[in-house]
Protein backbone atom coordinates (compact mmCIF):
# COMPACT_ATOMS: atom_id res chain seq x y z
CA UNK A 1 0.00 0.00 0.00
CA UNK A 2 1.24 3.50 -0.85
CA UNK A 3 2.68 5.46 2.06
CA UNK A 4 0.82 8.73 2.75
CA UNK A 5 3.56 11.04 3.95
CA UNK A 6 2.62 14.65 4.61
CA UNK A 7 3.44 17.64 6.76
CA UNK A 8 0.78 18.92 9.15
CA UNK A 9 0.64 21.84 11.55
CA UNK A 10 -1.40 22.59 14.64
CA UNK A 11 -1.97 26.15 15.91
CA UNK A 12 -0.70 27.43 19.27
CA UNK A 13 -2.53 30.53 20.52
CA UNK A 14 -1.83 33.13 23.19
CA UNK A 15 -4.20 34.23 25.95
CA UNK A 16 -5.90 36.69 23.58
CA UNK A 17 -6.66 33.92 21.11
CA UNK A 18 -4.10 35.13 18.56
CA UNK A 19 -1.74 32.82 16.70
CA UNK A 20 1.60 32.57 18.51
CA UNK A 21 3.15 29.52 16.84
CA UNK A 22 2.51 26.24 15.05
CA UNK A 23 3.68 22.77 15.95
CA UNK A 24 4.97 21.06 12.81
CA UNK A 25 4.26 17.34 12.48
CA UNK A 26 5.57 14.89 9.93
CA UNK A 27 3.25 11.99 9.26
CA UNK A 28 4.04 8.79 7.40
CA UNK A 29 1.90 5.67 6.90
CA UNK A 30 -1.44 6.65 8.48
CA UNK A 31 -2.38 2.95 8.28
CA UNK A 32 -0.61 2.28 11.57
CA UNK A 33 -0.03 3.99 14.89
CA UNK A 34 3.74 3.83 14.47
CA UNK A 35 5.58 5.47 11.62
CA UNK A 36 7.30 3.19 9.14
CA UNK A 37 10.20 5.61 8.69
CA UNK A 38 13.52 4.30 9.92
CA UNK A 39 14.11 6.70 12.80
CA UNK A 40 12.86 9.77 14.62
CA UNK A 41 15.89 11.64 13.28
CA UNK A 42 14.72 10.92 9.74
CA UNK A 43 11.16 12.00 10.58
CA UNK A 44 12.23 15.40 11.86
CA UNK A 45 14.80 15.75 9.08
CA UNK A 46 11.96 15.23 6.58
CA UNK A 47 9.87 17.92 8.32
CA UNK A 48 12.77 20.38 8.11
CA UNK A 49 13.63 19.47 4.52
CA UNK A 50 9.97 19.90 3.58
CA UNK A 51 9.71 23.27 5.30
CA UNK A 52 13.05 24.72 4.22
CA UNK A 53 13.31 23.39 0.67
CA UNK A 54 9.83 22.55 -0.58
CA UNK A 55 7.49 24.99 1.16
CA UNK A 56 9.56 27.71 2.79
CA UNK A 57 9.31 28.59 6.46
CA UNK A 58 7.76 32.01 5.73
CA UNK A 59 4.99 30.48 3.61
CA UNK A 60 4.17 27.87 6.24
CA UNK A 61 4.24 29.82 9.50
CA UNK A 62 4.42 33.50 8.48
CA UNK A 63 5.91 35.59 11.27
CA UNK A 64 5.12 32.98 13.94
CA UNK A 65 7.34 30.39 15.62
CA UNK A 66 7.54 26.71 14.74
CA UNK A 67 7.70 24.02 17.44
CA UNK A 68 9.50 20.86 16.26
CA UNK A 69 9.86 17.56 18.12
CA UNK A 70 13.33 16.56 19.36
CA UNK A 71 14.35 13.11 20.53
CA UNK A 72 17.60 12.32 22.30
CA UNK A 73 19.24 11.31 19.02
CA UNK A 74 18.26 14.55 17.32
CA UNK A 75 19.69 16.63 20.14
CA UNK A 76 22.98 14.77 20.20
CA UNK A 77 23.34 14.70 16.38
CA UNK A 78 23.20 18.51 16.19
CA UNK A 79 20.38 18.24 13.65
CA UNK A 80 19.12 21.78 14.28
CA UNK A 81 22.41 23.66 14.20
CA UNK A 82 21.77 25.37 10.85
CA UNK A 83 18.21 26.50 11.64
CA UNK A 84 17.24 30.05 12.49
CA UNK A 85 16.80 30.12 16.29
CA UNK A 86 14.37 33.04 15.98
CA UNK A 87 11.90 30.81 14.11
CA UNK A 88 12.19 27.40 15.77
CA UNK A 89 11.40 26.15 19.29
CA UNK A 90 12.99 22.78 20.09
CA UNK A 91 10.44 20.52 21.80
CA UNK A 92 12.11 17.81 23.94
CA UNK A 93 10.02 14.65 23.89
CA UNK A 94 8.71 13.14 27.11
CA UNK A 95 10.69 9.90 26.75
CA UNK A 96 14.13 11.54 26.55
CA UNK A 97 16.57 10.28 29.19
CA UNK A 98 18.18 13.38 30.64
CA UNK A 99 21.87 12.79 31.29
CA UNK A 100 25.02 14.89 31.04
CA UNK A 101 25.18 14.58 27.23
CA UNK A 102 21.60 15.84 26.81
CA UNK A 103 22.13 18.72 29.24
CA UNK A 104 25.24 19.81 27.31
CA UNK A 105 23.33 19.64 24.02
CA UNK A 106 20.52 21.78 25.45
CA UNK A 107 23.07 24.26 26.80
CA UNK A 108 24.63 24.47 23.33
CA UNK A 109 21.30 25.13 21.63
CA UNK A 110 20.33 27.67 24.26
CA UNK A 111 23.63 29.50 23.68
CA UNK A 112 22.78 29.65 19.96
CA UNK A 113 19.53 31.45 20.83
CA UNK A 114 17.01 28.60 20.60
CA UNK A 115 14.04 28.39 22.96
CA UNK A 116 13.46 24.98 24.55
CA UNK A 117 10.11 23.33 25.35
CA UNK A 118 9.25 20.14 27.26
CA UNK A 119 6.58 18.07 25.54
CA UNK A 120 3.72 16.09 27.13
CA UNK A 121 4.77 16.83 30.70
CA UNK A 122 2.95 14.87 33.39
CA UNK A 123 2.95 16.82 36.63
CA UNK A 124 4.25 14.24 39.07
CA UNK A 125 7.44 13.69 41.05
CA UNK A 126 8.95 11.34 38.48
CA UNK A 127 8.74 13.87 35.63
CA UNK A 128 9.87 16.73 37.85
CA UNK A 129 12.99 14.89 38.97
CA UNK A 130 13.81 13.55 35.48
CA UNK A 131 13.65 16.93 33.77
CA UNK A 132 14.84 19.13 36.64
CA UNK A 133 18.37 19.51 35.14
CA UNK A 134 16.81 21.15 32.08
CA UNK A 135 14.57 23.64 33.92
CA UNK A 136 17.16 26.48 33.83
CA UNK A 137 17.13 26.34 30.02
CA UNK A 138 13.44 25.70 29.36
CA UNK A 139 11.08 28.44 28.11
CA UNK A 140 7.87 26.41 27.75
CA UNK A 141 6.31 23.32 29.34
CA UNK A 142 3.47 21.64 27.44
CA UNK A 143 0.77 20.03 29.60
CA UNK A 144 -1.76 17.66 28.04
CA UNK A 145 -5.26 18.37 29.42
CA UNK A 146 -6.23 14.72 28.86
CA UNK A 147 -3.28 13.18 30.72
CA UNK A 148 -3.26 15.70 33.60
CA UNK A 149 -6.11 16.39 36.01
CA UNK A 150 -7.39 19.95 36.40
CA UNK A 151 -5.89 19.97 39.91
CA UNK A 152 -2.47 19.00 38.54
CA UNK A 153 -2.78 21.52 35.70
CA UNK A 154 -3.38 24.24 38.28
CA UNK A 155 -0.51 23.09 40.53
CA UNK A 156 1.84 22.99 37.53
CA UNK A 157 1.00 26.61 36.67
CA UNK A 158 2.09 27.80 40.11
CA UNK A 159 5.17 25.56 40.14
CA UNK A 160 6.56 26.69 36.78
CA UNK A 161 5.65 30.37 37.17
CA UNK A 162 8.18 30.56 40.01
CA UNK A 163 10.79 29.22 37.58
CA UNK A 164 9.79 31.81 34.95
CA UNK A 165 8.67 29.07 32.55
CA UNK A 166 5.63 29.60 30.32
CA UNK A 167 2.82 27.01 30.43
CA UNK A 168 1.19 25.63 27.30
CA UNK A 169 -2.00 23.55 27.46
CA UNK A 170 -2.30 20.86 24.77
CA UNK A 171 -5.42 19.23 23.29
CA UNK A 172 -7.65 22.18 24.10
CA UNK A 173 -10.60 21.36 21.88
CA UNK A 174 -13.46 23.50 23.22
CA UNK A 175 -14.01 26.95 24.67
CA UNK A 176 -14.83 25.66 28.17
CA UNK A 177 -11.45 23.89 28.43
CA UNK A 178 -9.72 27.00 27.13
CA UNK A 179 -11.35 29.12 29.82
CA UNK A 180 -10.43 26.64 32.57
CA UNK A 181 -6.78 26.63 31.50
CA UNK A 182 -6.82 30.39 31.10
CA UNK A 183 -8.16 30.79 34.65
CA UNK A 184 -5.47 28.41 35.91
CA UNK A 185 -2.82 30.79 34.57
CA UNK A 186 -1.73 29.14 31.33
CA UNK A 187 0.00 31.30 28.73
CA UNK A 188 -0.53 29.36 25.49
CA UNK A 189 -3.06 26.88 24.13
CA UNK A 190 -2.82 24.23 21.41
CA UNK A 191 -5.89 22.81 19.71
CA UNK A 192 -8.93 23.82 17.69
CA UNK A 193 -11.03 25.24 20.53
CA UNK A 194 -11.36 28.56 18.65
CA UNK A 195 -13.50 26.73 16.09
CA UNK A 196 -15.94 25.51 18.75
CA UNK A 197 -17.24 28.54 20.66
CA UNK A 198 -20.46 28.67 22.60
CA UNK A 199 -23.26 29.17 20.06
CA UNK A 200 -26.34 31.36 20.32
CA UNK A 201 -29.48 29.62 19.04
CA UNK A 202 -31.56 31.75 16.70
CA UNK A 203 -28.76 34.08 15.59
CA UNK A 204 -28.52 34.39 11.80
CA UNK A 205 -25.94 35.54 9.29
CA UNK A 206 -26.23 39.24 8.41
CA UNK A 207 -27.11 40.42 4.90
CA UNK A 208 -23.66 41.82 4.14
CA UNK A 209 -21.91 38.58 5.06
CA UNK A 210 -24.37 36.60 2.94
CA UNK A 211 -23.66 38.90 -0.01
CA UNK A 212 -19.90 38.54 0.48
CA UNK A 213 -20.20 34.75 0.50
CA UNK A 214 -22.24 34.87 -2.71
CA UNK A 215 -19.52 36.98 -4.36
CA UNK A 216 -16.75 34.64 -3.20
CA UNK A 217 -18.64 31.66 -4.62
CA UNK A 218 -19.01 33.53 -7.92
CA UNK A 219 -15.29 34.32 -8.02
CA UNK A 220 -14.32 30.66 -7.50
CA UNK A 221 -16.35 29.76 -10.61
CA UNK A 222 -14.17 32.02 -12.80
CA UNK A 223 -16.74 34.64 -13.86
CA UNK A 224 -16.35 37.18 -16.64
CA UNK A 225 -15.45 40.75 -15.69
CA UNK A 226 -18.95 41.86 -16.66
CA UNK A 227 -20.63 39.26 -14.42
CA UNK A 228 -18.51 40.28 -11.44
CA UNK A 229 -19.20 43.98 -12.03
CA UNK A 230 -22.93 43.37 -12.24
CA UNK A 231 -22.97 41.40 -8.98
CA UNK A 232 -20.84 43.92 -7.11
CA UNK A 233 -23.01 46.81 -8.29
CA UNK A 234 -26.05 45.02 -6.85
CA UNK A 235 -24.43 45.31 -3.40
CA UNK A 236 -23.79 49.01 -2.99
CA UNK A 237 -22.28 48.78 0.49
CA UNK A 238 -19.62 46.35 -0.72
CA UNK A 239 -19.03 48.32 -3.92
CA UNK A 240 -18.56 51.53 -1.94
CA UNK A 241 -16.09 49.82 0.40
CA UNK A 242 -14.17 48.46 -2.59
CA UNK A 243 -13.81 51.92 -4.12
CA UNK A 244 -12.76 53.31 -0.75
CA UNK A 245 -10.18 50.52 -0.44
CA UNK A 246 -8.56 51.03 -3.87
CA UNK A 247 -8.46 54.81 -3.43
CA UNK A 248 -6.86 54.56 0.02
CA UNK A 249 -3.62 53.03 -1.27
CA UNK A 250 -1.16 55.87 -0.71
CA UNK A 251 1.79 53.80 -1.95
CA UNK A 252 0.52 53.76 -5.53
CA UNK A 253 0.05 56.95 -7.51
CA UNK A 254 -3.04 56.82 -9.69
CA UNK A 255 -5.97 59.07 -10.47
CA UNK A 256 -9.08 58.51 -8.42
CA UNK A 257 -10.89 55.31 -9.40
CA UNK A 258 -14.58 56.03 -9.92
CA UNK A 259 -16.13 52.75 -11.13
CA UNK A 260 -16.33 49.20 -9.83
CA UNK A 261 -15.02 47.88 -13.17
CA UNK A 262 -11.88 50.04 -12.95
CA UNK A 263 -11.41 48.94 -9.35
CA UNK A 264 -11.55 45.26 -10.31
CA UNK A 265 -9.10 45.79 -13.17
CA UNK A 266 -6.71 47.69 -10.89
CA UNK A 267 -6.87 45.23 -7.98
CA UNK A 268 -7.27 41.97 -9.92
CA UNK A 269 -9.85 39.23 -9.36
CA UNK A 270 -7.69 37.18 -6.96
CA UNK A 271 -7.09 40.22 -4.75
CA UNK A 272 -10.79 41.06 -4.83
CA UNK A 273 -11.54 37.63 -3.39
CA UNK A 274 -8.89 38.00 -0.67
CA UNK A 275 -10.27 41.44 0.20
CA UNK A 276 -13.77 39.96 0.46
CA UNK A 277 -12.54 37.22 2.80
CA UNK A 278 -10.86 39.82 4.99
CA UNK A 279 -14.11 41.79 5.06
CA UNK A 280 -15.99 38.65 6.08
CA UNK A 281 -13.68 38.06 9.05
CA UNK A 282 -13.08 41.70 10.00
CA UNK A 283 -15.43 41.61 12.97
CA UNK A 284 -14.98 43.82 16.03
CA UNK A 285 -15.96 40.97 18.34
CA UNK A 286 -12.89 38.99 17.26
CA UNK A 287 -10.71 41.70 18.80
CA UNK A 288 -7.96 41.28 16.20
CA UNK A 289 -7.19 41.71 12.53
CA UNK A 290 -8.35 38.83 10.32
CA UNK A 291 -4.74 37.92 9.52
CA UNK A 292 -4.03 37.37 13.23
CA UNK A 293 -7.18 35.33 13.73
CA UNK A 294 -6.73 31.54 13.92
CA UNK A 295 -10.33 31.22 12.75
CA UNK A 296 -9.57 33.16 9.55
CA UNK A 297 -6.40 31.15 8.94
CA UNK A 298 -8.18 27.85 9.58
CA UNK A 299 -11.21 28.68 7.42
CA UNK A 300 -8.93 29.90 4.60
CA UNK A 301 -6.87 26.72 4.86
CA UNK A 302 -9.96 24.49 4.77
CA UNK A 303 -11.40 26.33 1.77
CA UNK A 304 -8.21 26.05 -0.28
CA UNK A 305 -7.57 22.45 0.85
CA UNK A 306 -11.01 21.29 -0.29
CA UNK A 307 -10.80 23.23 -3.55
CA UNK A 308 -7.32 21.88 -4.38
CA UNK A 309 -8.43 18.31 -3.69
CA UNK A 310 -11.57 18.84 -5.78
CA UNK A 311 -9.44 20.12 -8.66
CA UNK A 312 -7.21 17.03 -8.34
CA UNK A 313 -10.27 14.76 -8.37
CA UNK A 314 -12.25 16.50 -11.14
CA UNK A 315 -10.00 18.99 -12.99
CA UNK A 316 -12.57 20.22 -15.51
CA UNK A 317 -15.46 20.69 -13.08
CA UNK A 318 -15.27 24.35 -12.04
CA UNK A 319 -18.65 24.17 -10.32
CA UNK A 320 -17.53 21.29 -8.06
CA UNK A 321 -14.29 23.10 -7.21
CA UNK A 322 -16.12 26.35 -6.39
CA UNK A 323 -18.56 24.47 -4.15
CA UNK A 324 -15.68 22.71 -2.39
CA UNK A 325 -14.03 26.06 -1.62
CA UNK A 326 -17.27 27.48 -0.27
CA UNK A 327 -18.00 24.37 1.85
CA UNK A 328 -14.56 24.70 3.45
CA UNK A 329 -15.13 28.38 4.15
CA UNK A 330 -18.66 27.88 5.48
CA UNK A 331 -17.59 25.01 7.74
CA UNK A 332 -16.26 27.61 10.21
CA UNK A 333 -19.06 30.16 9.83
CA UNK A 334 -20.79 28.84 12.94
CA UNK A 335 -17.73 29.82 14.97
CA UNK A 336 -17.50 33.22 13.26
CA UNK A 337 -21.18 34.11 13.67
CA UNK A 338 -21.49 32.08 16.91
CA UNK A 339 -24.68 30.48 15.67
CA UNK A 340 -25.53 26.92 14.60
CA UNK A 341 -24.98 26.14 10.91
CA UNK A 342 -28.64 25.12 10.66
CA UNK A 343 -29.68 28.75 11.16
CA UNK A 344 -26.90 30.19 8.99
CA UNK A 345 -27.16 28.09 5.83
CA UNK A 346 -30.64 29.23 4.68
CA UNK A 347 -29.18 32.71 4.10
CA UNK A 348 -25.87 31.51 2.63
CA UNK A 349 -25.20 30.65 -1.05
CA UNK A 350 -25.63 26.89 -0.74
CA UNK A 351 -27.53 24.16 -2.56
CA UNK A 352 -28.75 20.81 -1.22
CA UNK A 353 -25.41 19.09 -1.96
CA UNK A 354 -23.45 21.71 -0.01
CA UNK A 355 -25.89 21.70 2.91
CA UNK A 356 -25.72 17.90 3.17
CA UNK A 357 -21.93 18.13 3.24
CA UNK A 358 -21.92 20.79 5.95
CA UNK A 359 -24.62 19.34 8.18
CA UNK A 360 -24.18 15.60 7.69
CA UNK A 361 -20.72 15.18 6.10
CA UNK A 362 -22.28 13.19 3.21
CA UNK A 363 -21.57 13.13 -0.53
CA UNK A 364 -18.22 13.88 -2.16
CA UNK A 365 -18.08 17.32 -0.61
CA UNK A 366 -18.90 15.84 2.78
CA UNK A 367 -16.08 13.33 2.42
CA UNK A 368 -13.64 16.11 1.59
CA UNK A 369 -14.79 17.93 4.71
CA UNK A 370 -14.29 14.76 6.75
CA UNK A 371 -10.75 14.60 5.38
CA UNK A 372 -10.07 18.19 6.47
CA UNK A 373 -11.33 17.29 9.96
CA UNK A 374 -9.09 14.21 10.07
CA UNK A 375 -5.96 16.07 8.96
CA UNK A 376 -6.49 18.77 11.59
CA UNK A 377 -7.02 16.19 14.33
CA UNK A 378 -4.16 14.01 13.06
CA UNK A 379 -6.53 11.03 12.78
CA UNK A 380 -4.40 8.67 10.68
CA UNK A 381 -6.98 5.88 10.34
CA UNK A 382 -9.69 8.27 9.13
CA UNK A 383 -7.28 9.87 6.65
CA UNK A 384 -6.35 6.50 5.15
CA UNK A 385 -9.97 5.39 4.91
CA UNK A 386 -11.18 8.57 3.18
CA UNK A 387 -8.33 8.92 0.68
CA UNK A 388 -8.76 5.27 -0.28
CA UNK A 389 -12.50 5.73 -0.86
CA UNK A 390 -11.94 8.92 -2.90
CA UNK A 391 -8.94 7.46 -4.79
CA UNK A 392 -6.70 10.33 -3.66
CA UNK A 393 -3.00 9.53 -3.99
CA UNK A 394 -0.25 10.32 -1.50
CA UNK A 395 1.14 12.94 -3.87
CA UNK A 396 -2.26 14.62 -4.25
CA UNK A 397 -2.84 14.71 -0.49
CA UNK A 398 0.61 16.13 0.25
CA UNK A 399 0.29 18.71 -2.54
CA UNK A 400 -3.15 19.83 -1.37
CA UNK A 401 -2.06 20.23 2.26
CA UNK A 402 1.05 22.18 1.28
CA UNK A 403 -0.86 24.44 -1.10
CA UNK A 404 -3.57 25.20 1.44
CA UNK A 405 -1.19 26.08 4.28
CA UNK A 406 0.93 28.41 2.19
CA UNK A 407 -2.12 29.99 0.49
CA UNK A 408 -3.88 30.66 3.80
CA UNK A 409 -0.73 32.12 5.39
CA UNK A 410 -0.08 34.47 2.49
Amino acid sequence: MESLAYLARQPILDRDGKIFAYELLFRDSPTSDTAIIASDVLATAQVLENVLNNIGIQRLIGNNKAFVNCSRNMLLDNLFGLLNPKCFVLEVLEDVDVDEAVVKAIQRYKALGFEIALDDFIFNEDFIQRFKPLFPYVSYVKMDVVDNSLEDMTKAAGFFKVLDIKLLAEKVEDEATFKRCQDAGYDYFQGFFFAKPELVTGRKIDATSAAILQLILLLRSRPSLEDLCDNLNKNQDIATNLLRFVNSNTDTKHSKIETVKDAIVWVGMRNIQEWLMLMLYARPELGMTPQASPLFQNASHRAKFLETLAREMDPENDDFCAKAFMVGLLSRMDALVRAPLETILPDAPTDDEMQEALLNRTGRLGQLLQLADAVELDDSQAIQSIVTELSISAIQLKYSITESYSWAEN
